[in-house]
């Protein structure tokens, strides 16, 4: 497989140095970030997009959102606002001709927010003095396309020499457990359950769990719990989100049970771990 981490490392390089909200968002069935360590790209991390998302209904509605910006980046790339009122360039990235992926790089204030503001507080009942703070860090200056095109441009060409490469190198596996797996990726930040990939799959519970058990060698909620902490083991590291923001990112409903866990899993806390990993 092509080698991903010179992805990885390329967008960290553009959200540290270039001070840019980089994500990614694989569309339908998509067979390279989802499967990755890529897929942790796929969170916007800046406080008004993680308040927002605090609302289950205002996050299946992002998600459901992203299939009108798939349509409008057929035609390539773009700026514009999104429901909650953030503005954004978003990239194409395509495989065979076809739109696998899309780059947004986001972050940023827009006109009329006051009126986003309201509009998404009276949509998912949030406080609007709770979602103006939040709007108050976004950015205000956008930079200009075509110095967003220079370090953008790249990266979409990365990925689709990926997608090539993946293609050449690694058949697709098509078992029931590897679909299961890239379902727990693709979903992990929703309070998803067993029962809901069982329903999904119409298969019963306990064949679910112990085939998965059998194919990964971890029951469906430990690898649902590791892929959270991977996430926030990200977010601690290349983001500026509190302990508690990035516990409702990744899918904890608690920030307590999310420290506990993670010093569990980790062997510190979120806060230590930040702490010793940026005096290194």
């Amino acid at each position: 497989m092509y080698e991903l981490g010179h992805i990885k490392s390329y967008i960290i390089y553009l959200k540290e140095k270039c001070g840019l909200s980089v994500t990614l968002h694989p569309i339908g069935d998509e067979k390279l970030i989802i499967p990755s360590e890529l897929i942790t790209f796929n969170i916007h991390d800046n406080p008004y997009c993680v308040y927002v998302k605090s609302s289950p209904e205002a996050r299946r509605h992002c998600v459901a959102r992203q299939r009108k910006v798939f349509e409008k980046a057929r035609l390539g790339s773009f700026c514009g606002n999104c429901y909650a009122g953030v503005r954004e360039y978003v990239y194409p990235v395509r495989h065979e001709g076809l739109l696998t992926c899309f780059i947004c790089v986001s972050g940023y204030a827009c006109e009329g927010a006051e009126s986003y503001i309201e509009r998404t507080a009276q949509s998912y009942a949030l406080s609007r003095d709770g979602l103006t703070d939040a709007y108050a860090a976004l950015k205000r200056e956008m930079p200009p396309q075509s110095e967003i095109d220079t370090l953008i441009l790249p990266l979409c060409a990365m990925l689709e020499l990926a997608y090539i490469k993946n293609a050449e190198s690694t058949p697709v596996k098509a078992t029931l457990f590897d679909s299961v797996e890239r379902y727990i990726k693709q979903f992990r930040c929703d309070p998803i359950s067993l029962d809901d990939i069982c329903r999904h799959f119409s298969c019963s519970r306990s064949y679910i769990s112990h085939g998965f058990k059998a194919y990964t060698g971890l029951t469906v909620r430990e690898y649902l719990t590791r892929a959270r902490i991977e996430d926030a083991k990200t977010l601690l590291l290349h983001s500026k989100l509190t302990v508690t923001e990035i516990a409702f990112s990744v899918g904890f409903c608690d920030s307590n049970y999310f420290s506990n866990v993670f010093k569990k899993k980790v062997g510190v806390t979120p806060l230590s771990f930040r702490s010793a990993s940026r005096t290194q």
